[in-house]
Formats: structure tokens, sequence, C-alpha cells
């Protein structure tokens, strides 16, 4: 179901190349972007890229909400990574910050977003889908590295891992896990997915493949696989072999130039 594009459009913005692309993606389209950049995670060249900016700190709920209302902002996108861990770090957290933490049944990342989320649709904001003006960057059910196509066994690989991924996602642990000879040997939790990768690359040695899959029931307003550039370092210094993603849900950023980088490290990438 196609959604429709709004005018203007509000990018909550952490680490990472999603927010800037997010931007560009949107401005090419007519749409107005005011992004409220987190310090100590956001990129400062975002105001390069944005109609407007603002910068507040994580926690700083009740300044985010403020700001999006004072910008005529009801359109909000969630993008760009925030470790899981800053939840203990409360110094900035606002009064209406930490009475949403104590809402929370538990940490999990998905009842913290749901509860941010709840948050400012009561006051009339609506979080939006992160990928909708990137979904180009989905890659469809294949191999995406023709020059290196998977061994039998690296196959064999994937399908043992793609179920036991789905499972911890399913579970909001994590969405990376770490296969070798059909032996799980890393799953990604608060730490991240090249964290997780390093890991697996010290504990089973060359060889591993990387599953990273999207949660059974993805919620695309926030928490959508990513992959690019960093993660073909993260695995080739690792001695990772292969990358298998959920195909139409995972988002390849610069896929040429990760592609053409997988070939050359001898890594191979398939979305199932």
């Amino acid at each position: 179901m196609s959604q429709t594009i709004p005018q203007e459009i509000g990018i909550l913005a952490g680490a990472g190349d999603f927010p800037k692309l997010i931007a560009k993606a949107a401005a090419s389209q007519g749409v107005r972007v005011f992004i409220l950049g987190i310090k100590g995670f956001a990129d400062h060249n975002l105001s390069d890229v944005a109609s407007e900016i603002a910068w507040l700190e994580l926690g700083q709920l009740n300044k985010a909400i403020e700001l999006l209302h004072q910008h005529r902002i009801s359109s909000l996108i969630f993008a760009g990574r925030v470790p899981h861990t800053t939840i203990f770090q409360y110094r900035h957290f606002d009064l209406r910050a930490m009475k949403l933490l104590a809402k929370a049944a538990n940490r999990k990342a998905d009842t913290l977003l749901n509860l941010l989320s709840e948050e400012f649709e009561n006051e009339g904001i609506h979080v939006i889908d992160s990928s909708l003006f990137l979904k180009s960057l989905m890659p469809k059910p294949g191999l995406l590295t023709p020059r290196r196509p998977l061994t039998e066994a690296e196959i064999e690989d994937v399908e043992f891992g793609f179920p036991i991924a789905k499972v911890v996602a399913g579970q909001d642990i994590g969405q990376t896990i770490v296969v070798k000879e059909k032996l799980v040997v890393a799953v990604e939790a608060a730490e991240g997915t090249d964290e997780c990768i390093a890991r697996a690359g010290k504990l089973a040695g060359p060889g591993c493949v990387v599953v990273k899959v999207s949660k059974p029931q993805q919620d695309f307003r926030f928490d959508i696989p990513v992959v690019g550039k960093k993660t073909i370092e993260t695995m080739t210094v690792a001695g990772a072999s292969v990358l298998a993603i959920s195909a139409g849900e995972t988002l390849v950023f610069d896929q040429e130039h990760v592609i053409a980088e997988a070939e050359k490290k001898g890594i191979g990438i398939i979305a199932r």
C-alpha cells in the first residue's frame, strides 16, 4: 500500500548516514526537511541537507515536541543509530522522558520506541515509515554479487541461520547472528552489528556467514535492518565470507560500492 508523501517532515537524527540519505531523498521530491539532531550522535554536516536544523541532548523529549510544533511538523521519521545502552545515561533526560521510561514494562528497543511514538502521536505528530523515501535501496531476492556466488556449504549456513535469526529478531534481542558450519558463534545484542561480527571473527576465525534480518512483523517506522560500507569493512577484518539479508526489508546504503567492494574482498551477498 503506497503512502502519501507529506509536504514537510521532521527527522529525529542519530548517528550514521541514514538521516542524511532520507533528507536528500525527501528534498529531491520537494519536501521541506526539519532535522532534530541529537548531540553527540548526529553528523554536524546534516545542516547541509536540511531546510532547517535544531540540536538537542538525548532525552530532551519536551524540547523535541516543542520544536516540532514551532516548525509546524506533523510527520516525523526516526533515523540513525543511538546505542541502546544510552538508556542508562540519564544526564539530560527531562521529566517527560523520565516519566515515559518509568512506564516501560521492559527496556527492549521495541517497547521504548513504541512508547516514544505514542507520545509523539498524542501530540499530533505522526511517526512514519523511515524507509518511505528509500524503497529503491531495499534489494529484491537473489544474489547481489554475481562475481562471488555462494558455495553449497555457505548456502547451507544461510538456510540454517535465517530462521534462528528471525526468532532472535522477533524477541527484540538483535537482528544479526553469525554462523559457521551450522553453529551459531555470535548473536547481536546491545553492542550492535559490527561488534557482533568482530566477536565472531575472534571466536571462529575466517569463513563465518553473517545473517542480518528484519523482524517477523517488521515495523518500518523504526529499527529497519541497515547494511553499508562499514559492514563490509568489518566483515573483511573478521574474515567473514557471506552476508545474507532480508530481501525487500533491508536497506543497503551505497549499493554499487558495497557490491563492488564485497566482490573485491571475496564476500558474497545474498538477499533472501
